[in-house]
């Protein structure tokens, strides 16, 4: 069983319901150190959820690339190495993604053993108002590791460059297309520090020796940030936790007693007194917390002995700290049923799931159900189990549930078999019975009231094609819709006889079996060749047949569309 909370180097984000959108920006903070003699990659893995999206890549405010993308399709964008931000104060090194249609942006940097992946937040997600927790850089590395490091510790006459990677940092970013006031408030000494940021800049600044708030006027990315912690394999780790803002929180959390370890804390950051409730009956307890506490939570290592659900009294953010991670859970009330995972590992990539225990056997790995060959472990006192599945090296995958929502978290192995990962990408909270829906059935009934071919080439053009309503559920589906916005009148559909036999036929290519005329109906051939619906609220949208030319609304109807990966190597 891995464990996620032993990384190398992750990012781990405000993780909302989805994550996808069409305006994104991010920013790469320094990998171990700039000056390090090894490569540096950084990439931006891009995915459609829609056909024909065209997307824009700006960084340093230039246009770097631009391309277009098929629905499923994913477009791995290589950055150059001047992208990473090593300096404090502000620049201009963030990286924007646009859009025309929906799409997840997942981010990864490499530079020797150092590794971190991020599943980038669209601007949706983003907000105005931040509480940064405080880190002890010392006391953790005395904390979380197995050895002294007193010795190691730079003193406070050490040179400047060494000084530079004895504390945590805050990196900024400006959302918005303007001009944008951050304020930075110590919350224990009550300093406040204002600063106005450009359009998409970036300000990166030392972490504070307490709870910082940050606000802004306009959306703002916040990054918790350290390029290289000391591990007790003397090897240099990043660090980096994208945070959430203060109104995208939770307050019930289940944590798998698989992620604790004896080097690995908990701990809550609140800019108010709260009081975080673990366990259920007979096994129960709580911790009452002061405002702007980061201090790690002393119940932790007691859930493992069945204290894994937390509650608070009322939103909080809660992270999981080890050697080298720290990381978000991800709240109940931020369960999705499908979501996008990219492997990056060479060596090992597995799947962490938390479900609900009735519906275990029914999740699907791609077009694959592989619930019921798991292993599956109960989340004492709820109603949720948790398992791991292994997943292919180097491919993208797409976890989803029909019928339940869940939490999937990626673990992965790098060759020196440290581990790193996060939350999986969120697509849809809502599940679906046939896949993962990244859009609705629409239907839509036209103001404009033409012929039936005409009315089929407007429904093409808009993307879809005349209702089909060829089976009963079809036929309700449209009732229903029909009502929910009081359509009146007669609408074409998909129906007609063919010009050589005079047999009813769909457009659509299904087979005529199912009909709903209106009393009289359909009338003789020379009198109706194709179809109409009765749009009468209080009626039964019966049909009726007429000339082909007569004028009446096109009914168009759009099928909903589901993620299908079709360069899952890519």
């Amino acid at each position: 069983m891995l464990t996620i909370l032993l990384t190398v180097s992750v990012i781990y984000q405000g993780h909302a319901a989805e994550d996808y959108g069409r305006d994104f920006v991010t920013a790469f903070p320094e990998n171990i150190a700039y000056y390090y003699p090894s490569v540096l990659t950084n990439v931006l893995k891009i995915t459609a959820l829609h056909a024909n999206t065209n997307f824009h890549v700006i960084y340093n405010g230039a246009n770097f690339i631009t391309g277009t993308l098929n629905a499923g399709q994913t477009q791995a964008v290589y950055l150059p190495s001047e992208v990473e931000e090593h300096q404090l104060g502000q620049s201009s090194k963030s990286v924007r993604i646009t859009s025309s249609n929906d799409i997840t942006v997942f981010s990864i940097s490499k530079r020797a053993n150092s590794v971190q992946t991020n599943v980038v937040q669209p601007v949706t997600n983003l907000g105005q108002e931040y509480h940064v927790p405080f880190l002890n850089f010392t006391e953790l590395l005395l904390m979380l590791n197995d050895y002294n490091v007193s010795d190691w510790v730079v003193s406070s006459d050490s040179s400047s460059q060494a000084q530079t990677y004895n504390y945590f940092r805050v990196l900024i970013i400006n959302a918005e297309d303007k001009e944008n006031t951050v304020k930075v408030t110590n919350e224990q000494s009550g300093s406040e520090t204002s600063v106005k940021l450009s359009p998409f800049q970036v300000l990166q600044m030392k972490s504070s020796d307490s709870l910082m708030k940050v606000t802004a006027k306009a959306n703002i990315s916040i990054l918790l940030t350290h390029p290289c912690l000391d591990t007790s394999l003397c090897r240099c780790t990043m660090v980096v936790h994208q945070l959430r803002p203060a109104n995208l929180l939770g307050d019930s959390f289940l944590v798998p007693p698989s992620y604790i370890t004896n080097n690995s804390r908990m701990f809550s950051t609140s800019d108010e007194s709260v009081e975080l409730r673990y366990g259920s009956p007979p096994l129960t307890g709580s911790e009452m917390l002061d405002a702007g506490s980061s201090d790690f939570l002393p119940f932790y290592q007691q859930l493992t002995m069945g204290f894994s659900n937390i509650s608070a009294s009322q939103p909080v953010s809660l992270r999981l700290m080890g050697v080298a991670s720290l990381m978000d859970l991800i709240p109940v009330s931020m369960f999705s049923a499908c979501y996008l995972v990219h492997v990056t590992s060479v060596t090992k990539s597995e799947a962490l799931l938390i479900v609900e225990t009735a519906h275990v056997s029914d999740v699907r790995l791609d077009s694959n159900t592989f619930g019921s060959s798991l292993e599956w472990n109960d989340i004492n006192g709820t109603a949720y189990s948790w398992a791991t599945v292994d997943l292919f090296l180097l491919m993208s995958h797409v976890i989803w549930h029909p019928s339940s929502k869940m939490a999937v978290y990626v673990l992965e192995k790098m060759q020196t078999s440290v581990e790193y990962g996060g939350p999986a990408i969120s697509i849809n909270k809502e599940p679906d019975p046939s896949g993962c829906l990244v859009s609705p059935a629409i239907l839509k009934v036209s103001d404009q009231s033409v012929s039936w071919p005409e009315s089929r080439q407007y429904c093409m053009q808009k993307g879809g094609q005349l209702a089909s309503p060829s089976w009963a559920a079809a036929q309700r589906y449209m009732a229903l819709e029909l009502t929910k916005i009081g359509a009146k009148g007669q609408a074409w559909i998909g129906l007609r006889r063919s010009l050589q036999t005079m047999e009813w036929y769909w457009q659509s290519g299904q087979v005529f079996s199912f009909f709903n005329w209106d009393s009289g109906q359909p009338v003789n051939p020379e009198k109706g060749m194709c179809v109409f619906v009765k749009m009468e609220p209080n009626g039964s949208y019966t049909w009726g047949s007429a000339r082909c030319c007569s004028s009446m609304k096109p009914m168009c109807f759009s099928p909903p569309s589901y993620l299908s990966l079709i360069n899952p190597f890519g």
